[in-house]
């Protein structure tokens, strides 16, 4: 089916788009609904890029006639036979842990994996062969190691295998940052000037404050920072340590989580925006640091917003965290200001080697995606007073990037490369 017809199909759909989504998701075999359903489910708060993955999926499966998407399905529904999912407590509306667990204990788990990757990317790329090709938008990620976290210049970029280009920064190197978001033409500006600009094209992402107060304009980008979210990530906090060790039981309390009304912790300069909402709650929920430590929310919420928003630009931040108290439980989450009477302690070595580490995360996130090809990748350390520079190769030999430079050249380089579309 063409772009085209789709389009018409959707039009003509009495129930809408998402009437004609959750007839298409009925087709599939019953392991694969519960992840498409989910996302239809929360459809308002999803991001562009994840409405557009949806859309190509489903204009994918409508581009098989029955037939041939029954030939196409019909080996994971007769391996679902021989797992017994029919007899399972299956939810085919969500994603749960039940599901998760039910699922890795079958014995048939790695072929199951197996035949839902050959059907997506079957689907996919039928989906791809029949819609117009898109145009390829340069892109760039920003991450700064903040004056506060102590580096030394010497063997700072060895651990980055040679894929960039180490400069000397040649004046204040938080002046990068400031020319990026607020010099002429500014990265904002840029992506502003662009048919089809959103907010989450922009993404600034702060261990602490600076980069709101570098650029405020709350309408023009997604921000976030972690003091503004202290209150909502203690609540959330305090309600995952409810959570009793029952599956069934966790599966309600999470999703009772995601279904509260966060109004009176969400910052108020953030109200509005429920797609932000569900995507910070999202990544409290999700197992990983982001509960505890500042750097690991402003790395994991860097890669969840790559995976999820594939946003043009994004800057994240990392910034100094607490020392662990002892006889505390970090590794289940617990709010260590309030199980231990010891006052907090900076940890400026603790958080820079967090840092080094959660910078090069976030540059593998991005290598993990096709949008890599087309993505500028610029590490600040500003006690260090150097950057490292990784140019997608296409554009890197056109490019001559000197080892010694002014923030102001730093920055044209950069701006200069989003500016090539």
């Amino acid at each position: 089916m063409t772009k085209h017809a789709w389009d018409i199909l959707i039009s003509d759909a009495g129930g809408g788009e998402i009437a004609v989504y959750r007839k298409l998701i009925r087709q599939m075999p019953l392991t694969l609904r519960p992840e498409l359903n989910s996302e239809l489910a929360e459809w308002e708060t999803l991001f562009p890029f994840e409405r557009s993955r949806i859309r190509e999926f489903m204009r994918g499966i409508q581009s098989f006639n029955p037939s041939t998407l029954a030939a196409l399905t019909e080996p994971l529904r007769k391996l679902e036979q021989t797992m017994g999912v029919d007899r399972w407590d299956f939810s085919e509306d969500t994603n749960t842990l039940e599901n998760a667990s039910l699922l890795a204990r079958s014995a048939y788990y790695v072929e199951w994996r197996e035949e839902v990757q050959r059907i997506y990317l079957t689907i996919v790329s039928a989906a791809h062969s029949s819609a117009s090709p898109s145009a390829s938008l340069p892109r760039m990620a920003v991450v700064v190691l903040p004056q506060n976290l102590p580096f030394e210049h010497a063997g700072l970029w060895d651990k980055w295998g040679g894929k960039g280009v180490e400069v000397s920064i040649n004046g204040d190197p938080g002046r990068v940052t400031e020319l990026l978001l607020q010099g002429t033409p500014s990265v904002p500006e840029l992506l502003r000037r662009e048919n089809g600009y959103e907010p989450s094209d922009l993404w600034l992402i702060d261990a602490e404050r600076t980069l709101t107060s570098v650029f405020p304009d709350r309408d023009d980008a997604f921000s976030l920072n972690c003091p503004e979210l202290q209150p909502l990530r203690e609540r959330v906090l305090e309600r995952i340590n409810t959570i009793p060790k029952n599956i069934v039981v966790s599966d309600t309390t999470l999703a009772s989580i995601r279904n509260t009304n966060w109004d009176a912790w969400w910052p108020n300069n953030l109200a509005g925006q429920s797609s932000l909402r569900r995507f910070v709650i999202d990544l409290y929920l999700s197992g990983n640091g982001a509960l505890v430590f500042s750097n690991a929310f402003v790395q994991w919420a860097s890669s969840e917003a790559i995976r999820r928003a594939r946003p043009r630009v994004l800057f994240a931040r990392f910034g100094i965290r607490a020392k662990p108290k002892p006889f505390t439980s970090i590794a289940i989450f617990e709010n260590q200001s309030l199980v231990s009477t010891l006052p907090d302690v900076p940890d400026p070595q603790g958080s820079a080697v967090d840092a080094s580490i959660l910078a090069r995360y976030i540059f593998l996130a991005v290598e993990r995606y096709p949008e890599s090809q087309q993505t500028a990748f610029l590490c600040v350390s500003e006690s260090a007073r150097s950057a490292y520079i990784i140019f997608p190769k296409a554009y890197k030999d056109n490019t001559a990037i000197a080892n010694d430079a002014r923030p102001e050249q730093i920055a044209d380089w950069m701006t200069g490369f989003l500016a090539n579309s």
